[in-house]
């Protein structure tokens, strides 16, 4: 969504609180906003934030990654972890699960190949086809997701902060699979806050066995950090990017070369190439967040125009094949 897009989403998901928002700022509707009942706020199911630059935030690179990639850490800031999990992007699987939508891997592929200057490389990546079953697609989809809508994120912010060395920076990535998970395959996926139910332990007791040593490890880990500031592996660098992995057989340290050849680090490279310092951004804008958008019925028949554009570009290339041979 642009940021008029989401300026108006704003507004009119204020209307439906009952809020008068005609001829009315940003902030005087916004303030009405914070002080409606927190349940009917939740009853909107409204997901998202606004977007900047708009009126109701006027900086141009606040909350993008690009911004993020030139923040230093902040002069008081002895260490920090910055980390997140292998399938953060079950939020948006578990969402589109909600949605009646259907041919979700032609409309991603519609999407990359109209506002991508490399679409087929990121296809590739991921292996999406056009011809796959929607829940095939929807996870494929949704691990793009992860990589440039979190790690993305993470390696960004790891970046701003590596630029004043007096702070040690961390990088783990979360990888145990949710074993207590429903709507999605029980263990396979290191869901979106399993995370912190599994740091907190409310439910050792019905922990499958082959879970429990990586969960430990990643306890102590964690909470070792919490009391001595210091994590096993090194501080993070740009340059040999030590990073820390949790899985359900425990804790694995990440050499360079497993990272580099790894699907989210060619999929931050496939970003640099499509728009540099700007290219996480452009994909998580320009087709993430689109692509997501379209799940609203309100929004869905935007994706319905770009299959029809996707379909006759490609009639006009065979064409343009025929008469060449």
């Amino acid at each position: 969504m642009t940021p008029e897009e989401h300026q108006r989403e704003f507004s009119y998901q204020a209307a439906r609180l009952g809020i008068e928002v005609q001829d009315r700022s940003m902030e005087a509707i916004a303030l009405e906003v914070i002080d409606a009942p927190i349940d009917a706020i939740r009853n909107l199911e409204y997901c998202g934030a606004p977007c900047c630059p708009s009126e109701l935030i006027a900086e141009p690179d606040w909350a993008t990654m690009k911004h993020a990639r030139h923040t230093r850490a902040n002069v008081w800031l002895e260490s920090q972890i910055l980390c997140s999990s292998t399938y953060d992007g079950s939020i948006s699987h578990l969402v589109a699960m909600g949605q009646e939508r259907t041919q979700l891997a032609r409309v991603f592929v519609a999407i990359c190949h109209a506002r991508l200057k490399n679409p087929q490389d990121l296809l590739d990546i991921y292996k999406i086809l056009e011809d796959d079953e929607d829940d095939v697609a929807l996870e494929k989809i949704c691990r793009v997701v992860t990589d440039m809508g979190y790690y993305g994120a993470v390696i960004s912010g790891l970046l701003g902060a590596a630029a004043r060395p007096q702070t040690n920076n961390y990088h783990v990535l979360f990888d145990i699979g949710n074993p207590f998970s429903t709507l999605l395959e029980k263990g396979r996926f290191a869901t979106h806050t399993w995370d912190v139910v599994s740091l907190l332990g409310a439910y050792d007791d019905q922990l499958p066995q082959e879970f429990r040593r990586g969960i430990l490890e990643w306890r102590q880990a964690i909470l070792g950090y919490c009391s001595t500031g210091k994590l096993s592996g090194g501080s993070w660098q740009p340059t040999t990017r030590s990073t820390l992995a949790f899985r359900k057989d425990g804790m694995e340290r990440l050499r360079q070369k497993q990272l580099v050849d790894s699907t989210p680090e060619r999929a931050l490279q496939l970003a640099e190439r499509e728009g540099g310092e700007h290219g996480l951004d452009v994909l998580w804008e320009d087709v993430i967040r689109f692509f997501l958008k379209t799940g609203n019925p309100r929004y869905s028949h935007e994706a319905v125009d770009l299959i029809g554009k996707y379909n006759l570009d490609r009639s006009a290339s065979n064409s343009a094949v025929g008469v060449a041979v």
